[in-house]
């Protein structure tokens, strides 16, 4: 008896990613936004890092710099360093936004990289 039913279990099991991409087909895409309407709420000095790279100026710094994908991640390491926080600290609040802003380019194991300089 069981394996009469055996083809059609098969074939509702091999049905079942179709109907998933189907669903995922009918929702359109966010519509692309500019940085001056997706980050409007940013620091002065994020804003200011993002009109420099605008204009295809280079950022400089005395004392520490984050680099990211997005802005937001961006200030969440600015907020640790400020804080008190380790540049290992840092890179984890980093990455930790940017598996929320980014979830499709990061996550656990992703794409984190850090220059450390050990002055002793």
């Amino acid at each position: 008896m069981t394996s009469r039913f055996a083809p059609l279990a098969l074939s509702l099991i091999l049905a079942a990613p179709l109907h998933a991409q189907q669903a995922a087909d009918s929702v359109a895409p966010e519509a692309a936004g500019t940085a001056e309407t997706t980050f409007a709420d940013l620091p002065d000095r994020v804003q200011a890092a993002l009109d420099a790279k605008a204009q295809g100026r280079p950022s400089e710094a005395q004392e520490w710099m984050i680099a990211a994908a997005n802005p937001l991640a961006v200030e969440a390491g600015a907020k640790v360093l400020e804080a008190g926080g380790s540049a290992a600290d840092a890179m984890i609040a980093v990455q930790s936004v940017l598996g929320l802003v980014e979830p499709q380019s990061s996550g656990l194991g992703g794409g984190a990289f850090l220059v450390w300089y050990d002055a002793e």
